[in-house]
This record gives structure tokens, C-alpha cells and sequence, in this order.
């Protein structure tokens, strides 16, 4: 699976400002991990049930987020929370050597379902 990390409009960048507003924290309260219907239905994951997704440089487990308007070969997760759900674990650390942005935060990752 390849997995994409990005924002929801509601946090902003590690979320350590926007995390203190409640009605920025109702709109968006924790990570999560988006998914298609039949990506779902194969790992027998249910909305909000968690999952985990692994990459060759950790481990992010967030509650799954299923819908039609992502593709049945990706992953979505924002990068916006630390802890468990942190998606910037999964991805590569590397900077651009000018601007010292990070790249663009895509990985190939495996999926598995967590039984609590």
C-alpha cells in the first residue's frame, strides 16, 4: 500500500497551537487512518475500529476513516498528532538541503488489523 501524509483544515502543522481551540479540536479530534471500502472490507476493518500501519521505519496505529474518495491502493494520514497515531513515524526524516523542508511524505507501508 502506499501511504500519503497531509493536513486537515481544521489543525495546523504539528497541531501545537490549534490543539488549545476547542472547536478546532471538535472539527478534528485525533489522527486517523483513511481507507477505501474494499480495502476495509479485506482487512476486515469497520469505521473507527483501529488499525495499524507499518513501515519500514515504525509503527501508527489510529482509528479507521472509510471512504469512496480515496484510491483502494493508498492510505491517508494527517500528520498533525503525536502518540500513537503519529504519522511522521512511518516516513523518511529527510530534508531538502536548501530550504530544510521536509519532503514529500509518501511511503510504501503494510496494513494489520489491532484487536483491542
Amino acid at each position: 500500500m502506499l501511504l500519503t501524509t497531509g493536513r486537515v483544515v481544521a489543525q495546523y502543522q504539528s497541531g501545537a497551537q490549534t490543539r488549545r481551540v476547542d472547536e478546532l479540536n471538535a472539527a478534528a479530534p485525533g489522527p486517523f487512518v483513511e481507507l477505501h471500502p474494499r480495502l476495509a472490507e479485506r482487512l476486515g476493518a469497520a469505521e473507527g475500529d483501529p488499525v495499524a500501519v507499518v513501515s519500514r521505519r515504525g509503527r501508527a496505529v489510529a482509528p479507521a476513516r472509510i471512504t469512496r474518495t480515496i484510491r483502494p491502493d493508498t492510505v491517508f494520514m494527517p500528520f498533525h498528532w503525536p502518540g500513537e497515531g503519529r504519522a511522521n513515524t512511518l516516513t523518511n526524516p529527510a530534508l531538502d538541503p536548501t530550504s530544510r523542508m521536509p519532503e514529500f511524505k509518501a511511503c510504501a507501508v503494510r496494513l494489520e488489523t489491532v484487536r483491542t
